[in-house]
C-alpha cells in the first residue's frame, strides 16, 4: 500500500545498493564535516523523524525515515559470536526477527570502509575494537560511541561494535544555489545546477545521470562522485509501504530503464543535509537472551543498544560516519513487569498539605499551567 498524493525524495547512498568503493583521503574523519546548519539531536527529541535499525520499517505520512547499516553489522557480529540468532527469553520486539534475517551484511560495503567486531570481555574485545579501527582507517577514525567498558565488567560479558565511514566527493563541486528551495512550504538551502549559466555548468551536468525520468514529480537520478564503485541515487517518487519495498521498486525501475544524460538547459536542485542524530534502542534494552549455546552465559541481558548517524551532503559531496554498539552483560536491575497503573502529572493537578486528623488542608495548589513549575535548563 502506498502513501498517495505526495511524492517523496529518497537518498540512497552506499548502503542501499550492493556497490563498494574507496574513501577520499582526509586527516581525520571529523575534518570532512562542517558545522554549518548542523542538526544535533537524540531520536527521542525528533517529532517528525524515525530512525530504524532495519529496512522493513513502514514509511509514515509526514515522517522522515532514516536507516544506516551500522547497527545491523553489530547485530550480525553478536549472532556470529554466539553461533545462533539473538533471541529473547521474554516477549521480543518485532525488530528482533527482522534483524535476524541479516538482509544487510558486510558484503554490501567494502572492507576499507567499516569495522565490525563482537567478542567476550575475557578476550580483550575493547582493545580489539580500537586496534581494528586503527588498522582499517590508519589512525583517521574518530569514534565517539565506543561501548562503555564499565557496563560489562565480567569475563563472560559480550560487546559488539560497528563503525562505518564514507567520504564521496564530486569531481566538480556543484553550485551552492543562492535562491532557497521551497520544500513542504519551508525555505531550505540547496545545491545543484541552477537556471543561470555559470562557468563549469557542463562539467556539473556531466555528473548527473537520469536513471528513469517520467516527469517533474517522478524521477530517479544519480550524482556521480569520484568513487566509481559507490552510487549516490536520489529519487523523487511515491513511496511503497516500507523503506525496503521502496528501494526494491527503485532498483527495478533502474534495471528496466535506459539512463540518459541531461540536456544543457536542465536544472537540478537538491536540499542540503547536515545532521548528527543518536538513537537508543530502548525496545531491546533490558531483555535477557535465550541462548542454547552452552559456551555462552545464561544470564546475559542487553544493557545498551545505541546507534549514531552523522551525515552531510552539499555541493562538495556526501560524508557519512555511523557507529553502533551493543553491550550485553548482567544487570543488578530486574526488568519490571508492565505497569498496571500509570501516574504521570502531565495535565492540570491539585497539591494538598493536610494534617492526618484535619478536615481542612493548610496548603492547596491547583496547577493549571507551567508558570510555577521548575524550568528545564
Amino acid at each position: 500500500m502506498r502513501i498517495r498524493g505526495k511524492a517523496i525524495w529518497l537518498v540512497l547512498t552506499i548502503l542501499a545498493l550492493p556497490y563498494i568503493g574507496a574513501n577520499c583521503v582526509s586527516r581525520t574523519h571529523d575534518d570532512v564535516f562542517t558545522e554549518e546548519g548542523l542538526l544535533t539531536a537524540n531520536a527521542s527529541d525528533l517529532r517528525d523523524t524515525i530512525i530504524t535499525p532495519h529496512l522493513e520499517a513502514p514509511i509514515e505520512e509526514n515522517k522522515n525515515l532514516l536507516w544506516c547499516g551500522s547497527f545491523q553489522l553489530a547485530w550480525n557480529e553478536v549472532c556470529a559470536l554466539i553461533a545462533e540468532d539473538v533471541r529473547f527469553a521474554d516477549d521480543e520486539p518485532d525488530m528482533v526477527a527482522v534483524l535476524n534475517r541479516k538482509v544487510f551484511t558486510g558484503k554490501q560495503v567494502d572492507a576499507e570502509s567499516y569495522v565490525a567486531v563482537a567478542g567476550f570481555v575475557k578476550d580483550d574485545v575493547h582493545e580489539k575494537i580500537k586496534r581494528q579501527l586503527e588498522d582499517t582507517f590508519d589512525g583517521s577514525a574518530t569514534p565517539r560511541y565506543l561501548p562503555p567498558s564499565g557496563l560489562t565488567p565480567r569475563p563472560q560479558d559480550i560487546v559488539a561494535y560497528a563503525y562505518l565511514f564514507k567520504n564521496l566527493a564530486f569531481e566538480t563541486p556543484f553550485e551552492r544555489i543562492e535562491q532557497p528551495l521551497i520544500f513542504n512550504e519551508r525555505e531550505v538551502p540547496c545545491f545543484g545546477v541552477g537556471h543561470e549559466y555559470k562557468p563549469g555548468r557542463h562539467a556539473r551536468l556531466d555528473q548527473v545521470v537520469l536513471l528513469d525520468y517520467k516527469h517533474g514529480d517522478d524521477f530517479i537520478i544519480e550524482l556521480k562522485t569520484k568513487s566509481e564503485k559507490d552510487r549516490l541515487i536520489l529519487a523523487k517518487i511515491l513511496p511503497e509501504r516500507t523503506l525496503g519495498e521502496t528501494i526494491r521498486s527503485i532498483e527495478d525501475r533502474i534495471v528496466n530503464a535506459e539512463p540518459i544524460r541531461p540536456s544543457e538547459g536542465d536544472v537540478v536542485k537538491v536540499p542540503r543535509l547536515n545532521f548528527d542524530v543518536t538513537r537508543r534502542y530502548h525496545e531491546l534494552e533490558g531483555h535477557r537472551l535465550a541462548v542454547t549455546n552452552q559456551d555462552v552465559a545464561d544470564d546475559l541481558i542487553i544493557l545498551s543498544a545505541v546507534q549514531n548517524i552523522r551525515f552531510q551532503t552539499d555541493e562538495k559531496g556526501v560524508r557519512l560516519r555511523s557507529e553502533s554498539h551493543i553491550s550485553i552483560g548482567c544487570s543488578a536491575k530486574t526488568r519490571l513487569p508492565a505497569a498496571e497503573h500509570v501516574m504521570i502529572f502531565d495535565r492540570p493537578f491539585l497539591v494538598l498539605l493536610q494534617r492526618a486528623n484535619a478536615d481542612v488542608p493548610y496548603f492547596a495548589l491547583w496547577v493549571e499551567n507551567p508558570e510555577l513549575l521548575v524550568k528545564r535548563k
